[in-house]
């Protein structure tokens, strides 16, 4: 149906039934800045087909960013997807968003997923990984709540920059129950104060969560955070763009126990924002207490190689209030696509891919160095993206916009604290030109040459 009719008489009876007054009391959670401001520039009593007609028309008027120089990251990364992706993900067999529940009816997706889970644990070094979560902030949830059950203690640090939208999303996860949630600030140089995160962690912590390349681009000392973790009996958590696994030390080299994030970069386009997937893997003591679902092989009575759901009896259909975990939008097709974009690219492929995107964002590093009025903060010690500060960050931003150049995130919507930061972003999609037209532009706008 292309749309659901509720009479006034019928929402009444809903409203009544879930025991509010209002539609506006039944989505009084959600920010006001997401909100409808005003009605839909759309005429009353028109027809289906007119209706179509018109949304179409204002549809139009949008740009697409592929008509930008653009430079945005912060979360969501303008890679390119080979072509045959599209066309095996459009198979009858994988089109679908959900995971079979007559497992021995659907060995094709099984195998795809469980191909899925085998890359996440090669990249991450960790023992196990289920079948997908929602998106990378769910993940980072859902991992804080695993972390939780596993140490049976009460309190989890947020260790320096995280993504603030993951933040959102934990205290979400978080508040109905007792725990509590401790922030330990970022120090000078954009990373972890290791001194206040040593001073913070105790016997009441249960894990460290730590997100590196962290939300400023940078790198974290991993291999410091679990030290001090581990010797108070606590977890790290460690969120982590999945492409830059590639080049860096796997997570589980360093000790981290999980490790969680977003799957996005792994051919998901950029679509909006989504859908994406959220990833998760885990050392194998902790299999028990994974979110989820998890595919796993074996063989059948005539010893032919088997694919099936493996401790799925957790799962919400069966446990229900019992269960591990209630997140039930796993986003296996966007697994999938994962697994047939790694396969795609091959290992020298998705090398070259984290090597190119690293080498531009050094390139654009280098280049706004060399800029009368801008400011370098952090170090380049980054991958994909960094932080630079300039005064009246914003209007700088709108007067490249004019120019159809999107020079990052600008940090200001996150705090007034950050209001002169933008944060940029290079993927291997970035040529020189488009780089040199980003910092060319910049010193016209700023000294007019």
């Amino acid at each position: 149906m292309p749309y659901i009719l509720n009479t006034e008489k019928d929402i009444k009876a809903m409203l009544k039934s879930i025991g509010v007054d209002s539609v506006d009391a039944l989505y009084s959670s959600l920010p006001q800045s997401i909100k409808l401001k005003e009605p839909l520039d759309i005429a009353s009593g028109l027809s289906e087909f007119d209706v179509t007609k018109r949304i179409t028309e204002l549809s139009q008027k949008n740009t697409t960013l592929d008509e930008f120089n653009s430079f945005l990251g912060a979360g969501s990364y303008d890679h390119y997807t080979p072509a045959a992706l599209r066309s095996i993900l459009s198979s009858s067999q994988f089109l679908t968003a959900y995971t079979p529940y007559q497992a021995e009816c659907s060995q094709g997706i099984l195998q795809a997923i469980y191909e899925y889970q085998s890359y996440i644990c090669l990249l991450t070094g960790l023992d196990v990984s289920n079948a997908s979560l929602f998106d990378g902030a769910s993940a980072l949830a859902e991992s804080a709540l695993m972390s939780l059950r596993i140490t049976k203690r009460k309190k989890v640090i947020i260790a320096g920059m995280l993504h603030p939208e993951y933040i959102m999303t934990l205290k979400t996860y978080l508040s109905g129950f007792d725990f509590i949630i401790e922030y330990i600030e970022a120090g000078d140089d954009g990373c972890v104060d290791l001194g206040k995160l040593n001073s913070k962690i105790n016997t009441e912590t249960a894990a460290c969560l730590v997100q590196s390349p962290n939300f400023f681009g940078l790198i974290e000392d991993i291999g410091q955070i679990t030290a001090m973790a581990r010797e108070a009996g606590t977890l790290t958590v460690m969120v982590t763009n999945p492409l830059s696994l590639v080049l860096f030390k796997e997570p589980a080299a360093f000790g981290v126990d999980i490790v969680c994030g977003d799957g996005q970069p792994f051919g998901s386009g950029l679509c909006f924002g989504g859908p994406s997937f959220g990833f998760m893997a885990a050392k194998k003591d902790y299999l028990r207490q994974m979110p989820g679902r998890i595919v796993g092989k074996t063989t059948d009575k005539e010893d032919n190689c088997a694919y099936c759901l493996t401790l799925q009896a957790r799962e919400q259909h069966i446990r229900r209030q019992n269960a591990t975990s209630n997140i039930c939008s796993n986003q296996s097709l966007n697994a999938i696509g994962a697994a047939v974009y790694l396969s795609l690219m091959g290992a020298s492929g998705i090398k070259n891919t984290a090597l190119y995107s690293f080498n531009n964002t050094q390139y654009l590093y280098n280049r706004l160095s060399q800029i009368r009025g801008i400011t370098l903060p952090f170090s380049n010690r980054v991958f994909n993206e960094f932080v630079w500060q300039i005064k009246d960050a914003g209007a700088l931003m709108q007067q490249l916009h004019k120019r159809k150049i999107i020079a990052g995130f600008h940090l200001g919507e996150v705090s007034d604290e950050y209001k002169d930061l933008i944060l940029s972003c290079c993927t291997e999609k970035k040529t020189k030109e488009d780089i040199d037209d980003l910092a060319n532009s910049i010193a016209e706008v700023l000294h007019g040459k």
